[in-house]
């Protein structure tokens, strides 16, 4: 299975094939015609998709939802993300990923222009890709509970603005993360918030 060698699935875990068509819907403008169609692509015409709790383990080869606005992955068993995911969905402002297993979000996060809320609470995250500095759109992040290393928690703890600033002025000075711990790069970010 897909995604399953690098995240333990619970013995008695729904299975993700059967379940991957099931919507739920959420008070505002629900899913009414999803259709799972072949190889796992999921197509829908309404801007508000509801997956959580659904048992999923990966989110198959694609997600054909151009017009999706709203995607609810909540607390599945989620352990990565697809690599051209966030441009397969380019309307993308709300993504709820809380309680799953995720590792790490791809780098293409960074060229998707409406993403507003991202919910990553209780995930296994122990990084922030730099490429999340470039989502200017970004207005909340909910990151609870998940273990960052990178940017540090005192970036973290001064908010949203802060971890933007914080990523844009490390992509501008690195080509890739090497020393997360690095006091100069602390001490750089400090002295262009103040």
């Amino acid at each position: 299975m897909e995604g399953s060698r690098s995240c333990e699935v619970p013995p008695g875990t729904a299975d993700p094939e059967s379940d991957a068509g099931q919507v739920r819907s959420t008070p505002a403008s629900p899913s009414k015609e999803v259709h799972k169609g072949v190889k796992g692509v999921i197509l829908s015409s309404s801007s508000i998709l509801d997956l959580s709790q659904s048992g999923l383990h990966h989110l198959g080869e694609i997600f054909k939802i151009p017009n999706l606005k709203q995607l609810h992955l909540q607390r599945n068993a989620l352990c990565e993300i697809p690599k051209d995911f966030f441009q397969l969905l380019p309307n993308l402002t709300w993504l709820d990923l809380r309680y799953n297993r995720i590792r790490a979000l791809p780098s293409g996060i960074g060229s998707h222009k409406h993403l507003k809320t991202l919910l990553l609470e209780r995930n296994p995250i122990k990084m922030l890709p730099v490429e999340l500095g470039n989502v200017i759109s970004l207005k909340a992040l909910n990151l609870r509970h998940c273990p960052l290393e990178f940017p540090a928690p005192l970036v973290v703890q001064k908010g949203l603005g802060a971890i933007l600033a914080f990523l844009q002025i490390y992509a501008a000075q690195h080509s890739a993360p090497q020393d997360l711990t690095s006091q100069g790069l602390w001490d750089n970010y400090y002295n262009k918030l103040h």
